[in-house]
């Protein structure tokens, strides 16, 4: 058994202790009082929260899941660890078919072989499929050659190729063949976002009832929430069933209605990254987004832990509040939430360690360090 403390402990409910915490076989063992011995003793000011889930990335570093397939996971495993992430998903975009279908294979085989190792960084939990299944005067960046109908044998191919690690599907529900592809993934267990959709209320409604329990990045790739004609995000945020994904940068959606969203879905908030490493030459970064040549916004250059330092000053919210955001709501979108996104006895020992000032000073998975800033100062 491994102790450390003592330090605020951000539960991941909205609630917060002060004490340590007893890790034993890579599980949360428990949370003990504040006295007596530490094995790892924390600087003053410390703050122990669970670790980090994004649920929507496509790469780090100069490594995209798309392109560079099952070689970008290790990378974006130890690229994440640094900010706090200890789980996330791989983006796979649209693409030609066959080679979405292949890019997801391999990540998933990368996936597996990391796992067999001793931890070096964040798990990649499984797949997230972003289209091809998109309402095409919403694709944004996705390019409307290799957009394709949504149907029952496209979702099982995805649902295949992914080997049981396909999570979660952005999909427009509107468009031909929504339906069928989502009963597919929800009898597989896989998340249906709604996403890239020009669907308004009632067919958001209408999604939501099928068994849509998400929406991809709140306000963008959809209509806005107009008061007389709303769009489906009215829908999403009104069913109390569902979870809405933010990209939380003061960017793709502006701080006052990232204030707003929290006021309205309050611990229905995920906040996800979307961040984009450059695709290729023609992308670069302005005005603090990702941008293709044309200038739409292809995602964003955000990190987790920034995501939650903006929503604790967008919504004026105290740490172990924001951190729900990050941790146990996106654990709940993939239902993972009975292994990770809590501080409890039983749980994945999954940790991210935080100073003062909210920076990241150390990540832990299964109890292991995976980034340690810590050991360069003690």
């Amino acid at each position: 058994m491994v102790t450390l403390g003592p330090a605020s402990i951000a539960v991941g409910d909205g609630s917060s202790t002060f004490g340590r915490l007893a890790i034993a076989e890579g599980r949360i063992d428990a949370i003990l009082p504040v006295d007596g011995e530490c094995d790892l003793r924390l600087p003053e000011g410390s703050t122990i929260a669970p670790g980090l889930i994004d649920v929507h990335t496509n790469g780090a570093a100069e490594q995209l899941f798309n392109r560079d397939q099952g070689n970008a996971v290790p990378v974006a495993s130890r690229e994440f660890a640094r900010y706090g992430v200890t789980g996330f998903l791989a983006g796979i975009m649209t693409a030609p078919w066959e080679s979405m279908l292949h890019a997801a294979s391999e990540v998933i085989e990368a996936a597996h072989a990391l796992e067999e190792d001793e931890p070096h960084g964040a798990r990649c939990l499984g797949v997230h499929f972003e289209g091809p299944f998109l309402n095409p005067k919403f694709r944004r960046v996705h390019r409307s050659e290799w957009l394709l109908p949504a149907s029952e044998r496209g979702a099982k191919e995805m649902i295949d190729a992914c080997h049981g690690g396909c999570l979660m599907v952005t999909l427009a529900p509107e468009i031909e063949g929504a339906a069928e592809a989502a009963r597919i993934f929800l009898e597989h267990g896989v998340t249906c976002s709604a996403g890239h959709t020009g669907a308004r209320y009632r067919e958001g409604m209408l999604a939501i009832g099928l068994g849509f329990r998400s929406l991809t990045h709140a306000f963008n790739g959809m209509p806005p929430l107009d008061h007389r004609d709303p769009s489906l995000l009215a829908a999403f945020i009104q069913d109390r069933r569902t979870l809405v994904q933010v990209i939380c940068d003061g960017f793709h959606v502006a701080p006052v209605m990232i204030d707003i969203l929290h006021r309205t879905l309050a611990e229905r908030i995920v906040l996800a990254t979307d961040n984009m490493p450059p695709a290729d030459s023609g992308y670069h970064i302005e005005g603090g987004v990702m941008r293709a040549a044309d200038g739409t916004i292809a995602g964003s250059a955000l990190t987790m832990d920034e995501a939650v330092r903006n929503y604790m000053q967008y919504a004026e919210l105290p740490f172990a509040r924001a951190i729900v955001a990050a941790t146990h709501a996106p654990a709940r979108l993939v239902s993972h939430h009975h292994l990770m996104g809590r501080i409890a006895p039983g749980m994945r020992a999954d940790l991210s360690i935080w100073d003062a000032e909210y920076r990241v000073t150390g990540t832990m998975v299964g109890g292991a360090f995976v980034y340690n800033a810590l050991a360069a100062t003690a």
